[in-house]
């Protein structure tokens, strides 16, 4: 796959980045703006499949940048699970 066709991909893909669970199926603006450049470079290969990309944004949490982990850790405080995907325990 070419590379303008991997971008053109992953910012589709991007678009329903991070949904929390049982939500719309779109990420917000923030979230979007905030990991388009990880998932490009992070996640390349699980484009457009955006359940996948947030899986694999989350397994490279410590490589994603700031303003991204930032996203996650707010979409996993709204869904009650850790950064990880994992369910919190212990509430």
């Amino acid at each position: 796959m070419s590379l303008p066709l991997i971008c053109a991909a992953a910012l589709a893909g991007a678009v329903l980045l991070l949904a929390p669970t049982g939500a719309s199926a779109q990420g917000t603006e923030r979230q979007r703006l905030a990991c388009m450049t990880d998932a490009m470079t992070l996640c390349a290969a699980d484009v457009p499949n955006t359940r996948r990309i947030e899986r694999c944004l989350r397994r490279n949490y410590a490589s994603v940048s700031p303003p991204c982990q930032g996203e996650l850790d707010a979409a996993s405080a709204a869904s009650g699970r850790d950064a990880g995907g994992a369910p919190r325990q212990g509430y």
